[in-house]
């Protein structure tokens, strides 16, 4: 798949977890593409229950998608990007468009789906009349950001974008009108388009359950009555010249039966934010947007059920045993466990419905996870049954670390400092001397730890937690994770790429140069020179000689990177939004050299499955799709 491609393979949710913006399938129902952040293109030729990865020649996002039969598709993104296949995906092509624009999306009309149109950032319009392959401009004589294109024939087209702007077009795109919206939608952005048919009907959506409606090509316009509160609507789709469907934030899913007249709601279920829809006919259709999430619906969208797998929840920590056995924890209870090295995830039952900031375990069977409301949980059975311990705590605990199996620390909200020495059964409070949110805390060894937290804290303790006393580092970032390579070497990670090393157990510490502006959330150290540090916008770096130099691993997604587990080589998995889990499978994956400023390091100041895998339990999600029932007849006996 792709992300193997890259050095990383989806564990979940799958098929991957990037924002989908758009899908689009033939005809015939079966085959279909969708695409999306990072450059993810995804295939199916079994009517999206089955779904491949494909290769694509771009990692920026994709915004846009047309398909015209089974073999024939174009996908189009940031920087002006055009891709075309005629050969069902096997291969896409990059065209030239000579544009730099972000191209938002994509529409063909005519017999032979020749004549088509993109539009984009800026007012962007491009035009092709060869499928595709060649691209000329527009004057759209706007440079409003436009969002969707639409065309009912070859002539007849309308074009939306930010501040309310809607174009109309009646010459296939030589010359665009300016239509304005009147009252309190004028400054609105509307965001999709669709003609209903062949006809001159279309209908346009916006922010705020704003819907336009046209039966004379877009000469004179109309609202459209909803019934519903006003969600902020991103897409819309028509089928026939009478079904059509509207998707936006919140789960927001809307239908008409009369052309676009008038909208009633359906329930998804959930509250995802969906981005794409499309239908084949009046029953079959799917919807798509954040985390992955693919649906369909066999009856014209009255139910929905999941094509993509896994959970979505927000997962905080990931931790790994050994190259087995594993555990995540996140938001709304939720921990996955896996014995398979993250082939495959299994929902373990809590007991409790708030956010699990941070999981650990000393060996197979004792482990323990903190969180939302002085949660502590306690297993003693690898985590088939999770305990909650009676404590006095109620504020937040973000962090907890065992040396052993009975003496541990927990930290968290204003400089909590919580610690056991009967495995986690009893914990008392034991003076921090701060009200600073504490985010993590290691052991270096029996007697010494270190907590860390907001503007630059630097606790530690040298009697195993009676005592604490404050370090001096001159960092004033928050500081989100602390780990030990040993009993002297530990690292710690915070804002805007920093990134310190203790070789004393935490009586010292120094900066080390990353050249990395974003957030790092988590570090993890396979030695005392082998790290993994992980942050904002899929960031991953890794340093083979104890942090002096650090380089950035390629990753295909651009989510927050909230957690990672590394021991050493392929054994390492990232964690973070959307439920995200990836697993390096490539421990010689080219890597990305970040130049070493030529000042020395120095503290700063700051100013201020396919392979059998069980589906996760739906709870309270979207329920899963079934393939309908195989029409193969049985196999005659011999």
């Amino acid at each position: 798949v792709e992300a193997q491609r890259r050095g990383w393979l989806w564990q979940n949710p799958l098929p991957q977890g990037s924002l989908i913006h758009a899908l689009r399938f033939a005809a015939d129902k079966r085959h279909g593409w969708a695409v999306g952040n990072d450059g993810v293109i995804l295939r199916t030729d079994d009517g999206g229950f089955d779904w491949d990865a494909q290769d694509s020649p771009v990692s920026t996002p994709l915004y846009g998608l047309f398909v015209r039969d089974r073999k024939a598709a174009v996908a189009v993104g940031a920087r002006g990007a055009v891709l075309t296949t005629d050969d069902g995906g096997d291969r896409w092509t990059l065209r030239q468009t000579n544009v730099k624009d972000h191209l938002s999306s994509v529409a063909f009309a005519g017999e032979r789906q020749q004549t088509g149109w993109a539009v984009g950032t800026y007012g962007r319009i491009i035009a092709t009349t060869d499928g595709g392959r060649t691209w000329r401009e527009q004057a759209s004589g706007t440079t409003a950001h436009l969002f969707s294109v639409s065309f009912g024939d070859e002539r007849t087209g309308v074009a939306v974008g930010a501040r309310g702007t809607l174009l109309t077009t009646r010459d296939g795109g030589e010359t665009w009108k300016r239509h304005e919206i009147e009252g309190e939608w004028a400054e609105l952005p509307l965001t999709g388009a669709s003609f209903a048919g062949r006809s001159q009907r279309a209908v346009v959506v916006g922010f705020a359950g704003l819907i336009l409606k046209t039966d004379d090509g877009g000469e004179t316009w109309s609202r459209a009555n909803i019934f519903e509160q006003r969600p902020d609507l991103r897409n819309v789709f028509f089928a026939d010249e009478r079904n059509g469907w509207a998707v936006g934030s919140e789960g927001a899913v809307l239908s008409t039966a009369d052309g676009g007249a008038s909208w009633l709601p359906v329930s998804v279920k959930t509250a995802p934010r969906l981005e794409a829809i499309h239908f084949a006919d009046a029953e079959t259709g799917w919807a798509a947007g954040a985390d992955g999430l693919i649906l369909r619906t066999d009856n014209g969208g009255l139910e929905w059920r999941r094509l993509s797998g896994g959970g979505r929840e927000d997962l905080a920590d990931i931790f790994f045993l050994d190259g087995s056995r594993g555990w995540a924890v996140g938001s709304r209870g939720r921990i996955l466990s896996t014995t398979s090295g993250g082939r495959r995830w299994t929902q373990q039952v809590s007991g409790v419905n708030v956010r699990l900031a941070h999981v650990f375990f000393v060996d197979e069977l004792r482990g323990w996870a903190v969180g939302e409301g002085g949660t502590i949980l306690r297993t003693e059975n690898g985590g088939v049954i999770w305990a909650r311990a009676e404590t006095e705590f109620t504020t937040e605990l973000s962090g907890v670390h065992f040396f052993d199996a009975s003496s541990g620390l927990a930290v968290g909200e204003r400089g909590t400092v919580a610690r056991t020495t009967d495995g986690g059964r009893t914990w008392t409070r034991r003076p921090s001397n701060t009200v600073t949110w504490l985010e993590d805390v290691a052991y270096a060894d029996a007697r010494r730890a270190i907590a860390v937290g907001a503007m630059g804290m630097v606790l530690r303790t040298e009697d195993g937690g009676e005592t604490w006393k404050y370090v001096e580092t001159n960092a004033r970032e928050w500081l989100y994770d602390v780990t030990f390579a040993d009993a002297k070497r530990g690292f710690a990670v915070g804002q805007r790429g920093l990134v310190m090393r203790t070789d004393d157990a935490g009586a010292k510490w120094r900066q080390l140069e990353t050249n990395v502006e974003l957030n790092l959330f988590a570090i993890s150290a396979a030695s005392v020179k082998d790290a993994l540090a992980v942050g904002d916008q899929g960031r991953v770096l890794h340093t083979r000689d104890g942090g002096e130099t650090w380089e950035t691993l390629p990753l295909p997604a651009t989510l927050p990177l909230l957690a990672v587990s590394y021991r050493g080589g392929t054994q390492a998995w990232v964690a973070g939004r959307g439920g995200a889990i990836l697993r390096r499978t490539d421990s010689s994956v080219a890597t990305v050299s970040i130049p070493k400023l030529k000042l020395p390091p120095a503290l700063r100041r700051s100013k201020s499955g396919r392979d059998g895998a069980p589906e996760l339990p739906a709870g309270n999600d979207i329920p899963r799709a079934l393939p309908p029932p195989s029409k193969k007849p049985p196999t005659e006996p011999r």
